[in-house]
């Protein structure tokens, strides 16, 4: 197929594709023009999970209040940015200080692997003046590595400026354009935190809190298509789900999330939903034992669960030993592993026979 047939069939032509056409591009010689290119998140379970990481598309994250949903989206952003990608951070609620707070704990905590100072002593003046000079010390060691690490994290905070979708669209274009050349054959990540506090493009109009979210889940699937970005979306749950185990239903105005959503990660406590669960002891451990399940993929498999410690004094996750020896993860290995090995079918009942000697 000549590059002009190619370029026909990538443009989106008035008439429909034939599958003919659509299938010749999957040859050596072209399937990288169908193929995409994925990230990691920082956790290889995760990853897994993900079919490889992150590739354009809408991903949603939720949790009840106080789990660690921001600083978890955080944490993904700032590992994008260590590995070279340009990330886009909006941040609709929580401010920049406490965010590069959070971002100087978790650097120090990666550094001495043991808590150290928390965000919230950065951020209160008779703490600071109480520094030793060895805390000064970790702190400094802290700061050359957020700002190494960094440099391609952009933060945007709400303002008039900021609050709706037709801002995040106009800032993406804006940067693109200053930007094209620095990060050119890069993928772009975008973070939404969160999506309950996105205004509606129209303040005129009078609409419920539902037709609100579906109008913004409907404009970033739109961006996701036109932009071709990563959108790791948080969302807040119903306060019915919150002492429950999480499932689809859980999320606020679900319904427009649940269709068109290309990953839905729903973070909770290992357990939650075993009799006898207590919330205070969960909430009492350090680190605390969470677990992300995979509650939609639409290209993948759904149900996986994660196991993540989070040690919420560092605004640090951590994927535990032995996560990617768990059944489910292993269990993926095992297909990767060998779906490349020819296999032999008899009786009609397409059941695996034996591996074919070559």
């Amino acid at each position: 197929m000549s590059k002009d047939q190619t370029s026909q069939i990538a443009s989106a032509p008035k008439v429909g594709k034939t599958l003919s056409d659509c299938v010749s591009l999957f040859d050596r010689e072209h399937i990288q023009q169908v193929a995409a290119d994925r990230v990691s998140t920082g956790f290889p379970a995760l990853d897994r999970g993900l079919n490889g990481g992150l590739t354009s598309g809408l991903y949603v994250l939720g949790a009840v209040p106080g789990l660690g949903k921001s600083t978890l989206a955080l944490q993904i952003a700032y590992h994008l940015s260590g590995q070279g990608i340009p990330v886009l951070y909006f941040a609709l609620e929580m401010n920049w200080a406490w965010i590069t707070a959070k971002a100087l704990c978790r650097a120090d905590f990666m550094l001495n692997r043991q808590a150290g100072f928390q965000a919230a002593d950065l951020l209160d003046t008779r703490k600071t003046r109480r520094f030793s000079p060895q805390t000064w010390d970790r702190l400094n060691r802290a700061r050359a590595q957020v700002q190494q690490e960094g440099e391609n994290f952009y933060l945007y905070e709400q303002s008039r400026h900021l609050s709706h979708i037709g801002h995040i669209q106009s800032h993406i274009q804006a940067f693109r354009a200053a930007n094209g050349r620095r990060y050119q054959g890069k993928p772009l990540m975008v973070v939404v935190d969160y999506l309950q506090i996105l205004a509606p493009r129209d303040s005129s109009l009078r609409s419920s809190d539902k037709q609100i979210v579906d109008d913004n889940v409907r404009e970033l699937c739109r961006l996701r298509d036109q932009e071709h970005v990563i959108i790791l979306l948080i969302s807040a749950l119903n306060r019915i789900s919150y002492h429950r185990s999480i499932t689809l239903e859980s999320f606020k105005e679900s319904g427009s999330i649940e269709y068109s959503a290309d990953a839905i990660m729903g973070m909770q406590y290992q357990g939650i939903e075993e009799k006898g669960f207590s919330l205070e002891s969960a909430k009492a451990k350090c680190p605390r034992e969470l677990e992300i399940t995979l509650l939609k993929m639409r290209y993948g498999r759904d149900g996986l669960r994660i196991p993540l410690y989070f040690y919420s004094e560092s605004s640090f996750f951590q994927q535990p030993d032995g996560a990617e020896s768990s059944p489910q993860n292993r269990l993926q290995q095992l297909r990767e592993q060998f779906s490349s090995c020819p296999v032999q079918y008899h009786d009609g009942f397409h059941r695996k026979a034996r591996r074919v000697r070559r």
